[in-house]
């Protein structure tokens, strides 16, 4: 009997949330959301999710809001268009106990089987007007995106003016299947630490 050749290929991620290095942050949570193409089917695990509140430990200069916050997601696609990206989004708890953004940053997951850690760039929008800023100052409530999902939109993006923050540490594990039937190499990827 013949193998059925497949009608879709998969790609099954695990790993972590390791951790970000924002100097102006003393305690934080992070949020997660995976955005893919319109041609992704999700399959299993949670697309998104938060994290528990972190403090930093030391006074030193390497101190770090350390989560190590499972991701696990697998999906079947029959072509790389829209390929899934991760999205972070950092937030501190302030005195009086509010959400203050910290961060936003977004990578795509990787293309290869293989053990991976990607530093991914933290960064926040900045008000428009000096005015604006004085509001949210006053306020308590910096700019922020009305769409979380926005870091890993190209529309508008350019317009948008931020301020780098800091980086997080993502550790991931990419396992893909029958790829090579739809004309994608299946080499395997290196295990490296790759900054974005």
């Amino acid at each position: 009997m013949a193998k059925a050749e497949a009608s879709f290929f998969t790609v099954i991620v695990t790993g972590q949330i390791e951790f970000a290095d924002i100097p102006s942050c003393d305690n934080a949570y992070c949020k997660y959301a995976i955005v893919h193409g319109d041609d992704w089917t999700h399959l299993d695990g949670p697309e998104d999710g938060i994290s528990q509140i972190t403090r930093k430990t030391s006074s030193g200069p390497e101190q770090k809001l350390v989560w190590n916050f499972p991701v696990e997601v697998t999906y079947k696609a029959t072509n790389a268009f829209g390929w899934p990206q991760l999205i972070l989004s950092v937030y501190e708890i302030d005195a009086m106990g509010r959400d203050i953004i910290k961060g936003y940053g977004c990578v795509h997951l990787p293309i290869a089987s293989g053990n991976f850690v990607r530093t991914v760039p933290l960064y926040k929008p900045l008000s428009a007007s000096i005015a604006q800023q004085f509001i949210n100052w006053a306020t308590g409530r910096p700019a922020e995106f009305s769409n979380p999902k926005f870091p890993a939109m190209g529309e508008g993006r350019e317009v948008t003016r931020v301020q780098s923050t800091g980086h997080a540490s993502v550790a991931l594990n990419v396992i893909t299947k029958d790829m090579a039937n739809f004309g994608y190499s299946e080499a395997k990827g290196a295990a490296v630490r790759v900054a974005i």
